[in-house]
């Protein structure tokens, strides 16, 4: 399983895939980040990926800046570190 680490909180968990985003296990780790629609529209919880990969569960309306992700609708592929 790959780890999350959200490094501005220290936070960091190995990834369970018992939430459908990494923003859902952000927020079943204690954190509390902006977000708007949950379905990748609005890039409200757009962060900067320092490192790793990860992949889009499903098409989504809006593209985020250069070097970060829509935490509501991604999954990391491989070991994570997300600057939140």
């Amino acid at each position: 399983m790959p780890k999350v680490t959200f490094q501005r909180s220290n936070v960091s968990a190995e990834w369970d895939a018992v939430e459908d985003s990494l923003l859902d296990f952000a927020e079943a780790h204690g954190l509390d980040l902006d977000f708007g629609c949950r379905v990748g529209n609005c890039t409200a919880c757009q962060q900067k990926l320092i490192s790793g990969e990860v992949e889009y569960q499903f098409d989504h309306g809006a593209v985020a800046d250069e070097g970060k992700i829509l935490l509501c609708c991604s999954i990391p592929k491989t070991d994570v570190v997300i600057d939140a």
